[in-house]
């Protein structure tokens, strides 16, 4: 056999088994939509370290997905994957309550591939991030300057701040939990982070809904704007 012949077969020989073990790794597609940068890190380091591709994404979530679950592809070469990933899930903390396979509102998951949908305590998936749930008239709290953002479901805003002349223009949801203020003429471009959250006091619960301002502008303030009503 010629050398060339012999380093020939050798690449291919090669080649042949890198890709095999590439089509052995399964994937997991996390959705990292509730998680933050050091808890996604986490995940992906702990799941590489057992031998898993990771994926993450942020789409919508399923409707019938409302806790942590894990979804697998009835074809996965590894039968013990799925076990593998709930005891990595257990370990850090997260309570599995749905393993299903092939499919979730038509989320197909093919060959050697997961889906993982991991949902954090307190956390209701697809609960308050329509235009609806926001669309409210928001106040500065323990602030200098009086203002007011009054959010309407059309997808219009109308801002006061008080000594200054009232602005109008359109607001949407870029990306949750973000929302932007957009006006041509004087040019705006506004960015609010949403938190919301409860709180109980005395006899009665409270919603409270608060837009914080990520950048800076000569029309809007930069004060916390609320929005709380009671339960």
């Amino acid at each position: 056999m010629s050398p060339t012949k012999s380093v020939f077969q050798y690449i291919v020989m090669l080649f042949c088994l890198m890709a095999m073990v590439s089509c052995s790794t399964t994937t997991v597609h996390v959705n990292k939509s509730y998680l933050n940068e050091s808890e996604s890190k986490n995940i992906k380091n702990r799941l590489e370290e057992i031998g898993f591709n990771v994926e993450f994404n942020e789409h919508a979530y399923p409707n019938d997905i409302s806790s942590t679950t894990i979804l697998y592809s009835p074809f996965l070469k590894e039968v013990s994957a799925v076990d593998n990933i709930e005891n990595v899930l257990l370990d850090l903390g997260y309570d599995i309550n749905s393993i299903n396979s092939l499919v979730a509102s038509n989320h197909w998951y093919t060959k050697n591939t997961m889906g993982l949908y991991i949902v954090p305590k307190d956390v209701v998936p697809n609960d308050g991030k329509s235009i609806e749930d926001i669309a409210k008239q928001y106040k500065s709290v323990n602030c200098d300057t009086l203002a007011e953002l009054n959010l309407q479901e059309n997808g219009t805003f109308l801002y006061r701040q008080k000594g200054e002349a009232s602005v109008s223009g359109l607001w949407s949801i870029t990306q949750y939990p973000y929302i932007i203020l957009e006006k041509s003429k004087p040019y705006l471009d506004f960015y609010f982070e949403i938190k919301k959250s409860k709180k109980s006091v005395q006899i009665s619960n409270m919603e409270i809904i608060e837009l914080q301002p990520i950048n800076s502008s000569d029309i809007i303030s930069d004060c916390k704007l609320t929005y709380v009503v009671r339960l």
